[in-house]
């Protein structure tokens, strides 16, 4: 038996019922969030439980893809603008 890890993304701030199923069904190790999915901060807060919990991992990793300068996926008015 080999063992897989992956991580994946979603399509929006929320997880569709599409999404859950795959991500129940195919277990990654953990998630990247990318600017469609960025809101609020507590719109993230849910967005990141409902990914863990669908895995049922409270610790699985989520990153984001923040890079600094034109690629920013956390900005304002909620996060600080960071240097490139």
């Amino acid at each position: 038996m080999s063992t897989r890890a992956f991580i994946t993304g979603v399509s929006g701030p929320a997880l569709t019922a599409a999404e859950r199923e795959f991500i129940g069904s195919e277990r990654p190790w953990g998630f990247i969030l990318f600017k469609r999915n960025i809101e609020t901060p507590a719109q993230v807060i849910l967005l990141v439980r409902e990914l863990r919990e669908a895995i049922s991992n409270p610790e699985a990793p989520v990153l984001i893809d923040q890079e600094g300068g034109r690629v920013q996926r956390l900005g304002p008015p909620h996060w600080p603008v960071y240097p490139p």
